[in-house]
């Protein structure tokens, strides 16, 4: 196996652990967003999932700034996430400096965050889209044929994971009901590790890595530890220990 095969081998294998009705969709997508990030030319990723109303919330990124092009994207309706989920296709925006007239709102907000390209990915299962993965660069890129192919794969896997609860053919509705779920858990996962980072003094994104450390030293996930935190069920001292 060459250099390159085995850690693309062993993101898959990492993306596909659908656990059955334990699978925690904020873990995968996080393995996606970073595997996205550490195996191709792409610097910043975040995935936008629908919620109820059909409307693209944020889920999860690699930072903030990927954060903040998410919010404004559902802010102005605008951007490579909003079209690749209405449309159903992939989108690229090598250089957003190009892309004025297209996303007039979307693209200075993209570029003062820091951002020259952008890529989008719809998440799709059954003919339904659920959701973009959201691609970023901070210098105009264009990806790859061999790049876009294995982002394909990864999100295709992801998405089929994420909506894997049971074994059971998912309707519509279904799938609209797991996505609200994954966007509700990222709020109480939020919520739960502003709480760690107020106990501890330290930053929420050193907090949500506590909580994930301490997730995984229990074998739990993450969102479960996140919603006993915030139904003050789990001490936050307990979780801020670290892990023997």
């Amino acid at each position: 196996m060459s250099t390159r095969e085995q850690p693309v081998t062993e993101a898959f294998v990492a993306l596909g652990d659908t656990l059955g009705r334990k699978v925690d969709p904020l873990v995968l997508l996080g393995r996606l967003i970073r595997h996205s990030v550490a195996l191709t030319s792409i610097e910043a990723a975040g995935v936008m999932l629908a919620n109820a109303r059909g409307s693209l919330r944020s889920a999860i990124t690699t930072e903030y700034g990927a954060e903040l092009t998410e919010i404004w994207q559902s802010e102005v309706k605008q951007g490579p996430c909003i079209e690749g989920f209405t449309t159903g296709t992939a989108v690229h925006a090598p250089e957003l400096a190009a892309q004025q007239d297209r996303w007039p709102d979307f693209v200075p907000l993209a570029r003062a965050a820091g951002y020259e390209g952008a890529h989008a990915l719809p998440l799709q299962q059954n003919g339904q889209t659920i959701g973009a993965l959201n691609l970023l660069a901070r210098t105009p890129v264009a990806l790859t044929y061999t790049e876009s192919t294995l982002l394909r794969g990864f999100a295709d896997v992801v998405t089929t994971a994420v909506l894997a609860w049971d074994r059971q053919l998912l309707g519509p509705d279904d799938v609209t009901a797991r996505t609200q779920a994954a966007l509700s858990g990222k709020a109480v996962f939020d919520i739960a590790s502003g709480m760690l980072a107020a106990t501890a003094d330290i930053t929420p994104a050193e907090a949500a890595v506590r909580l994930h450390a301490y997730a995984d030293h229990h074998q739990q996930r993450p969102t479960d530890i996140a919603d006993q935190l915030v139904r003050r069920t789990l001490d936050p001292h307990t979780v801020l220990t670290p892990q023997t």
